[in-house]
């Protein structure tokens, strides 16, 4: 006899809320990557209220087994420290992470997807690749000279966890991944933003297929 004694629909009622509340489904192992509604910000986008919640869920479900994770994303880009860390949770979680994006993935949001084990991306979600720029705060206290060597660093840890994720793509076939960054360099500076649709995306390798 199951211990569990309430009614069918206080069982989806609690399930829903929780869904809610914590952007978390335990039973399905899913997760729902988006900003927090009572901030003061309306727009998606990756912030430290992101980072904090999805760190916490992710953890509670590897904690509770090594079943793959499923990780749901819109995401227009945002702060990159936050961006990172939750681009480090999925990189070293010792479950499966697949990664699905909805609607838009730009900047970190297009960041996000490369450290999962697999990487969706809905038919209609618009990719965005650009170069970034940190988000670290009292940018007047630090050396411009400092600042200029963290900005290049930035860049450079971007292009590479781009080139490297893409590097098995059609686009880049035969290419090191010293080679794809110097191209992707080569395109971002003419592009400045460069924007791709889905079936573009998996061209390029940012993405492993389109939704069916």
């Amino acid at each position: 006899m199951s211990l569990d004694s309430r009614p069918e629909w206080k069982k989806l009622h609690d399930e829903a809320e929780q869904l809610h509340d914590y952007s978390l489904s335990v039973k399905d192992r899913k997760i729902y990557l988006h900003s927090s509604y009572d901030s003061e910000d309306s727009d998606p986008g990756t912030d430290w209220r992101m980072a904090n919640t999805f760190i916490k869920n992710i953890h509670i479900l590897e904690s509770f087994s090594d079943k793959p994770i499923e990780i749901h994303q819109f995401n227009i880009g945002g702060d990159e420290e936050a961006g990172y860390a939750i681009y480090d949770t999925i990189k070293y979680c010792r479950c499966p992470v697949t990664v699905i994006t909805h609607g838009v993935a730009a900047s970190m949001g297009s960041i996000i997807p490369q450290a999962a084990d697999k990487r969706i991306t809905m038919p209609s979600c618009c990719w965005l690749i650009h170069k970034g720029s940190t988000g670290i705060g009292h940018r007047d206290r630090i050396p411009a000279r400092q600042w200029a060597k963290w900005e290049d660093y930035c860049d450079k840890r971007m292009m590479f966890i781009y080139a490297e994720a893409c590097s098995n793509s059609e686009a880049w076939v035969g290419k090191e991944t010293a080679s794809i960054m110097g191209s992707m360099n080569k395109m971002l500076n003419a592009k400045g933003d460069w924007f791709m649709n889905a079936t573009e995306a998996v061209y390029y390798g940012f993405c492993d297929e389109v939704f069916e």
